[in-house]
């Protein structure tokens, strides 16, 4: 199915806030918060009881009969066995166990099917990048992700320039900074993005090195270039795991990190896999969408690529930033995001 009904139709969001006057409300796509966003970050033991008293088998505390033996009165027969007091206790206490034990039981097969509870079933799916193109224009590396942090320039510099037309207009894989400046330039935004996109809810310092470690994780597994998926991470969802999804009017869902193509969202009970499993969704595709890997093998370069996995195609002209039907400022932003951009100004509107 193609990706321009599965990216950014208007006609159905999804938000966590129920105020519709709020800039976030559901009835706006989530690239649509990039405007609202700039204005955030640039400001930014009872006591025991005594034992009854022993009766020798008489009620209450009454004396004992007469002990004469012609005058006795016959006393009391002791029960043997079981007292009926004592069963019903025991009989009581297993009704109550098993009672318990259908209650735990009922509880606990829920919990692992929605995310509670349970195990966590990861679908991390076996693809990598094979056009050559991808690795020679870029979006593709074969350097293991783990101990190549300095690839890149270093740094650059956080400006933002307007790129449209075709590739050959958007600067070169060559002038990339580094994966370990473009993280450390973008973690302050990235842990505060929840909130500076209207979320109740935050990431904490464990979520950042979580999604830091699955990038690294999920570029081993895809030779998907682990700058090219930060970027696309950054571009997608600002790096908030808690941020909502978008919904096609074909009912196509895109939800998480990389807002991917059916994928899944986040869940709290199980942060490390479902991070894990969100940046793999959207790396290596879905089992109904394609993912960086996919859009890379079929159009050679992270440019064309990243309009791709935006609108699921590149439009006749050639221009990759001319909307119908996609983010007009998708990959001019990605560009930037690759060269240094992290808190300057946009020069980027969907009019441009």
């Amino acid at each position: 199915m193609p990706k321009s009904e599965r990216y950014y139709s208007q006609q159905s969001q999804y938000s966590p806030l129920d105020d519709p006057s709020n800039p976030f409300s559901s009835n706006v796509a989530l690239d649509d918060l990039d405007d609202d966003y700039e204005k955030y970050r640039v400001n930014q033991p009872s006591p025991a009881r005594s034992p009854a008293r022993r009766t020798d088998g008489y009620e209450n505390d009454y004396a004992p009969p007469n002990r004469n033996p012609l005058n006795r009165q016959p006393t009391k027969q002791r029960n043997e066995g079981w007292s009926r007091r004592r069963k019903l206790f025991v009989i009581g206490g297993a009704l109550a166990a098993v009672v318990i034990l259908a209650i735990i039981l009922g509880v606990a097969i829920p919990l692992s099917n929605d995310g509670g509870g349970g195990s966590y079933d990861l679908e991390l799916r076996q693809a990598q990048v094979t056009n050559q193109t991808s690795f020679d224009e870029g979006g593709a590396s074969n350097a293991d992700p783990w101990t190549s942090n300095s690839d890149g320039i270093g740094a650059g510099t956080d400006e933002y320039t307007y790129y449209s037309g075709d590739t050959s207009n958007f600067p070169d894989s060559s002038k990339w900074i580094s994966f370990g400046d473009m993280w450390s330039g973008n973690y302050y935004n990235m842990l505060h993005s929840c909130q500076n996109l209207g979320y109740k809810k935050k990431n904490t310092d464990q979520i950042m090195q979580d999604i830091h470690d699955s990038i690294q994780n999920r570029s081993a597994a895809s030779l998907v270039d682990h700058r090219f998926v930060l970027a696309v991470i950054l571009q997608e969802s600002h790096g908030c795991v808690w941020v909502g999804e978008t919904k096609s009017s074909s009912g196509i869902v895109n939800p998480g990190l990389m807002q991917s193509h059916n994928g899944h969202k986040y869940a709290a009970k199980h942060s490390n896999d479902s991070i894990l499993q969100m940046v793999s969704d959207g790396t290596l595709g879905t089992a109904k969408g394609d993912g960086l890997v996919q859009n890379l093998d079929l159009y050679g370069s992270a440019y064309r690529a990243a309009r791709g996995y935006n609108s699921g195609y590149i439009p006749k002209s050639g221009n990759l930033s001319e909307a119908s039907g996609a983010t007009a400022c998708y990959v001019s932003d990605i560009a930037n995001r690759l060269t240094g951009w992290a808190n300057a100004t946009t020069k980027c509107t969907e009019d441009s």
